[in-house]
């Protein structure tokens, strides 16, 4: 390749890239509208699903830090893809319903802790001090997940966590897809 169109592509890369970003924080002022009335809670159910099918994992749901922002909450909005794992997800998640999560505590907890994305190639055989619901994820097949942390001035307001029932092996490219939606 000469090296013009090299520059050209590289120079096409970081605009894309501040493209990403431009678009993210509209899409991250719609989601804080969102949490506080002003557009349907349906909208982060079309995030859910739109990650699900691009990155083909079987279900999402989101935490939210509570009004004291001291602990997470499971947010009643999830999505499951309707399949083969669509009861034991359902379950799974009716099983999650009721857990409290500190700072640094689980997959959710470690992602608003350090404001970083993270990867669990089998949560089923963590240590349930590692991945509390690993008995549920057991009991219902789930494997890996993954989850992002959406952030607005330094401060974590959701987490997005991907779990599927089979082993999935790290994609910078499922993180950045879902730091993207």
């Amino acid at each position: 390749m000469p090296e013009r169109m090299r520059k050209l592509v590289a120079n096409l890369g970081e605009l894309i890239n501040q493209l990403s970003d431009a678009i993210m924080n509209l899409l991250t002022i719609s989601i804080m509208k969102n949490l506080s009335g002003s557009i349907s809670p349906n909208h982060l159910g079309v995030i859910l699903s739109k990650i699900c099918e691009l990155t083909d994992f079987h279900y999402g749901e989101i935490w939210l830090p509570n009004p004291e922002n001291n602990f997470l909450e499971l947010s009643p909005i999830s999505h499951v893809v309707v399949g083969n794992h669509q009861d034991d997800l359902e379950n799974f998640r009716l099983c999650s319903q009721d857990f409290i999560l500190s700072k640094g505590e689980g997959l959710p907890g470690r992602v608003w802790l350090y404001k970083q994305p993270e990867w669990m190639l089998d949560i089923s055989a963590e240590s349930e001090r590692y991945f509390l619901r690993n008995q549920i994820a057991k009991a219902f097949g789930v494997r890996t997940g993954f989850a992002v942390p959406r952030i607005i001035e330094e401060k974590v307001f959701m987490i997005l966590a991907f779990f599927a029932c089979d082993i999935r092996f790290y994609s910078p490219e499922y993180l950045a897809l879902a730091k993207f939606l």
